[in-house]
């Protein structure tokens, strides 16, 4: 099976070459290969295996099908989104401007830009309209999730729950990655959040720049997390933090993603994706041999 690996600021993803001639969704693409696959000692290494297939909906142009590095799928994952529309233009001879990519958390429009060689570099996801709302998120109780508060051994988080395509918990104050390495556990396991949630932990850098540091649902700490970038910057213009007026950086551990809410009714993430090598495994293996 030939399989390419791409990254958005680090958060790395391997995606599987539908052109491959023994690929089959039906078996290529399973929890128990994801997870082997994802295995940063036995197999690839990455943070979840991808397909870009064929839509639901002719109305648009393909789906993003990912399985995180423990088997489980999310809604949605910004930084997979962006190689995903990497992959599709690239590899699948895409041209649409912007692709529209259906996930379980919606239709994403894809705006992407590419160099003269025609690879693509930079990709402006349409995020959706942040909601606030414990229903969408989900939040246990009624009502917004504002000045949520989660006590755990003695210690209180207050933050803002928040759905960007999936679940988030933004707290402000600490952005360490220590800190995120020993409470993101409990609290994306929390009570309060019936379907777990990603704990994003931030602080103001500046006017209009945060840093995140994001505790991922299913995968743990990663380089960088997309959804967590909006949805902390959501958080930040929901309470007074920065404006909504101009474009808000955020900075990850693998750089840093501008998010856009100047629109009321959409969230803009922008951010690259990058090719690191192709390579190719047996089915039913979960060794791969690289090539570059």
């Amino acid at each position: 099976m030939r399989f390419i690996k791409y990254h958005g600021l680090g958060n790395d993803f391997i995606i599987l070459d539908p052109q491959s001639p023994d690929f089959r969704i039906g078996y290529g693409l399973t929890p128990d290969l994801a997870r082997a696959l994802c295995d940063r000692s036995f197999g690839i290494g990455g943070d979840g295996v991808m397909v870009v297939a064929s839509p639901q909906d002719p109305a648009n142009h393909a789906a993003m099908e990912l399985i995180n590095s423990d088997g489980t799928t999310p809604e949605m994952c910004g930084n997979g989104i962006r190689c995903a529309a990497k992959f599709a233009v690239e590899e699948l001879g895409f041209t649409a401007n912007p692709l529209n990519l259906e996930t379980p958390g919606g239709v994403r429009a894809c705006h992407w830009t590419a160099d003269d060689a025609g690879e693509v570099e930079t990709v402006r996801v349409a995020m959706g309209r942040p909601s606030f709302e414990r229903a969408a998120i989900p939040v246990r109780g009624t009502g917004d999730a504002d000045d949520l508060s989660i006590t755990i051994d003695a210690r209180t988080f207050t933050g803002t729950g928040v759905n960007v395509g999936n679940p988030h918990f933004v707290s402000f104050g600490d952005s360490t990655e220590a800190t995120a390495r020993r409470w993101g556990p409990p609290l994306e396991h929390h009570e309060s959040f019936p379907e777990k949630a990603n704990i994003g932990f931030a602080t103001v850098e500046g006017p209009q720049e945060l840093r995140v540091t994001v505790w991922e649902r299913a995968c743990g700490l990663t380089w960088a997390c997309g959804t967590g970038a909006t949805a902390a910057a959501a958080a930040a213009v929901r309470t007074g933090r920065v404006e909504a007026c101009q474009p808000i950086r955020v900075n990850l551990r693998g750089g840093a993603l501008q998010i856009d809410l100047s629109d009321p009714n959409e969230a803009f993430m922008i951010g690259p994706a990058t090719k690191v090598f192709v390579g190719e495994f047996e089915l039913g293996s979960s060794a791969a041999s690289t090539r570059p």
